[in-house]
Formats: C-alpha cells, structure tokens, sequence
C-alpha cells in the first residue's frame, strides 16, 4: 500500500507540476537579459539583444509541500504523524516551464523595445491537509461527523507573442510594461470542488460524496462507455502545424513594472506580472461527477483502503458533455526587490515573490548577493526560503565572450545533487547575442563614459547623478 500511495503521490506532482515561483535568483542580476521578463522595466545594456533560436532561455521551477523522501521513499511503513506535521492547511503542488523561442530587444537612448515569443505551461494543484489527513488516519476519529475537502486545479498551456516597451524618465528611474497576445494549447480548470465523508458513528459505514466539475480544452477525443454515459479513455491528437501556429483559444495579458536607482546607491524595483485571460473556445470538453459511494465496514487507516480503493474505481467515473467555452484568467506575480552596494562591484539584495490564484498563493523570500557592473563575468549567490521549503541555496552565472551572453542559475543548488531530499527546484539557461555593446563591453560604450559612479545605475541622456565611489572605478 505504502508503494502505491507513493507512487500516486508522485503522479500528481509530474501531472501538476508546471507552475510555480519564478527564478527568483536571476530578479536582481539586470545584466542578464532575461531578468527583463521578471520586471518589463529592466532595460538590456546594449543597442542590440537576439534570443538564440529556442536556447535564448529555457527555464523550470517545480513546488512541493513535502518532499519524496519525507513521504517515506524506500521505507516499509510511512510515517504518518511525520507527514501531518509537515503538511500546511493549504497544500500546493505547483511549477512551471518557459521556454522562450524568441527575443529581440533594441535600445535608441531611453528607450528599449523587445519583441518575445516564449511557450509557457503553467499549473497548480491545491490539495487541503483534511484529505490527507483522512486517507492516513482513516475514518475512526470522524464518527458520527461529516468532513469536506475543497479542491482546486489550474492548468494552462499557450503561446505568448510580448512586445515590450521600457522608458527612462529621468533620474535613473525606469517604466516598462509588456503587452502579450496569448493562444491556448491545452487548458483545464476546476475550482470549488468538494469532497465529503461521513462514518456512521455505530457501524462505521462510510459515505464518500463528490461533487467535482472541470471545464477542459485539449486537442483530441474522448471516448464514452455506452453503458453509463461516463469518459473511459482519451485519445489525444497532434498536429505539426496546430503546433506550430494555433490561432485559436485567444488571449490577452500585459506586465508592469518600475526599477529606480536613489542617490545613496539603493536600487528598488517591482513588477506585476500575468494580468490576463484566455478565451478557450476550440476542442473544448465538460467532465462532472456528483455522486455517493457507501463503503460498509470499518476502515481505520491507510493499511485498510483496498476494498474501498476498489469501490471507487469502479463507482466514480466523470460524466461527459462536448464544447461549453470558458473563460481561465493567468495567475499573476508580483515581484519586488531592494539592493544596496557593499563594496566595490559587490551589491547585497532582497526579494519577494507573492502568486495569486484559486489554488492558494504561493510565496517565497530570497537573499542575494550579486556582482554590479562587472565586464565579462557576472554572479550571484542567494538564500530562498519558500511557503514550504526553508533551505534553498542557489547560485547564478553569466558569462559575456564577445558577442555571446550566456548564463546559467538554480534558486536550489542541492536539490540537483539530492532532489528527493527537496521541495523546491528550479534551473534557468539561454544563450544570447549582444551588439552595440563596444568591443561586447557595455561600459566601454559613450553612453558610460558621462556616469560619475557606473556601478549606481544605467546611462541617461536626461542627465546623471553625482554618487561618490571609488577612485577604483
């Protein structure tokens, strides 16, 4: 049993897995193109910026609320008590993947323009600890009582077309927004969805009723048992060219946000992201249950859920209706981060990140201690601490040779050495193409040359600000 409820585990984290924190590390390194798509203010340094095709950047982030080795990976007997003190009120399975197969960004001056086209796929799935609690403990502390578990799951797959625009308005203080033309690939949502349990406090019969209804939008197939009405399987289909442009399931959205540099060296930033909807409206598909299983028979833990599992296979099935379109709105992010210079080349910083969705709000805090205005290497060492993991150590690398910008982070460094022993992982890579930097060397350009104190700040033709600094520099 222990076996199988692992591995049931594990299939919703990979299932739901694709949405989760942004890279939290690569917010503060502006030297880094891609920090742009964290705060559309974050203009790139040079007159030129091109995404390699598909590797300009790829990035994951994956979110658990206990770790596969605390769920008792390789154990005999799980540890039931363990789990429950882990778990929150609100459990949240969530990541996400990008991977951007475009970027070309332009600078005239005090202004920065970027064209962008990324695929994005991005999911939560928010499970109540009294679920939980019910499937380890069983139904002997409930007698007499009726429990509910709401649950929640959001997934959504598009492409995103963003033209950003970002603009200096004196006084080293930036404001970009991006706007984003969405095409849904595959979508579901399902919110407010219940499920109740109710033990005859005489003789432990159970009644387990659900009430669950998901709206989908998925190319392919459903097959129906002409028996019952009810979904046995799902054939998918793929098409090249529905890949490779879908001008279906339209959406909209835009990012926000303002980066500043003050007098005293301290930079201030926030960026709210993914205020959009998409409209799905093709190969749409409606799956609802509501019905009542009647389990007779004590059932006093998780050793003694076989005749019930069994029950449910074969009672609980989704009933099925083709189209019904519907409206899914983006989970937006809001990102806002504070940095200060220490010493020379070297800034300390802080981060926060807050998601906002049916499912619960996933947050995190990030510490880092990041490179300013280095050439041709740039770094960053950082401390994340998440709504469920609380050691995160990450690291972040760029590297400029010449007309090629490449880099390379993780906000969790160990989880790549012992992921089972973590909750929270995420990778970042892309490489990209600079020009117009001077020599690949943004601070050899003109537009440096003006700034008393270069590591405070970018270049304005509104004029610059007198910090004092090193004779070093």
């Amino acid at each position: 049993m222990i076996r199988k409820l692992i591995a049931v585990f594990s299939a919703l984290c990979i299932y739901s897995g694709i949405f989760a924190q942004q890279n939290m590390t690569l917010y503060q390194m502006h030297d880094v193109t891609q920090s742009n798509f964290l705060n559309p203010s974050v203009a790139a340094d040079c007159k030129w910026n091109v995404g390699f095709p598909v590797l300009g950047n790829f990035s994951f982030a994956t979110g658990l609320p206990i770790s596969y080795n605390d769920l008792g990976a390789g154990q005999e007997y799980i540890e039931s008590d363990k789990i429950l003190s882990t778990i929150k009120k609100k459990n949240i399975i969530s990541s996400n993947i990008n991977l951007n197969i475009l970027t070309i960004g332009y600078r005239s001056g005090d202004l920065y323009y970027q064209f962008t086209m990324n695929e994005k796929v991005a999911s939560k799935l928010m499970i109540p600890n009294t679920l939980v609690e019910f499937a380890l403990k069983g139904n002997a502390p409930y007698l007499g009582k009726t429990i509910s578990a709401g649950v929640a799951l959001s997934l959504s797959y598009y492409r995103e077309y963003g033209f950003n625009v970002a603009y200096d308005f004196g006084d080293n203080l930036w404001l970009g927004a991006r706007a984003k033309l969405l095409f849904g690939r595959i979508g579901a949502n399902s919110t407010n969805n219940t499920l109740s349990f109710y033990t005859d406090p005489n003789t432990y019969a159970l009644d387990l009723t659900s009430d669950l209804f998901i709206h989908a939008s998925a190319p392919g197939t459903m097959e129906i048992d002409p028996s019952d009405g009810t979904v046995s399987s799902y054939e998918p289909e793929f098409e090249v060219k529905h890949f490779l442009f879908n001008p279906v399931n339209v959406g909209g959205a835009i990012d926000l946000g303002v980066n500043k540099t003050l007098e005293n060296g301290v930079k201030i930033s926030a960026s709210i992201l993914n205020i959009g909807i998409i409209k799905w409206n093709t190969n749409t598909h409606q799956l609802y249950q509501k019905s009542t299983v009647h389990h007779a028979g004590a059932t006093s833990g998780y050793g003694s859920w076989s005749d019930l599992t069994d029950e449910l296979k074969s009672s609980i099935n989704f009933n099925y209706t083709a189209g019904g379109a519907f409206s899914q709105w983006l989970s937006p992010e809001i990102m806002a981060g504070a940095s200060y210079p220490v010493i020379d080349y070297m800034r300390a910083g802080l981060t926060g990140y807050a998601g906002i969705s049916s499912a619960g709000i996933p947050w995190a805090l990030t510490a880092t201690a990041l490179t300013d205005n280095t050439s041709h290497v740039f770094g960053a060492l950082s401390y994340t601490v998440t709504n469920s993991s609380f050691v995160n150590i990450g690291a972040g690398l760029g590297v400029r040779l010449g007309p090629f910008n490449i880099h390379a982070m993780t906000d969790n460094l160990l989880a790549f050495f012992n992921p089972v022993a973590h909750k929270y992982t995420s990778f970042q890579f892309g490489i990209n193409f600079i020009f117009g930097c001077g020599d690949g060397d943004s601070r050899k350009s003109s537009k440096y040359k003006s700034i008393p104190c270069p590591s405070f700040g970018h270049a304005s033709s509104k004029g610059t600000t007198s910090i004092p600094c090193s004779s070093g520099k």
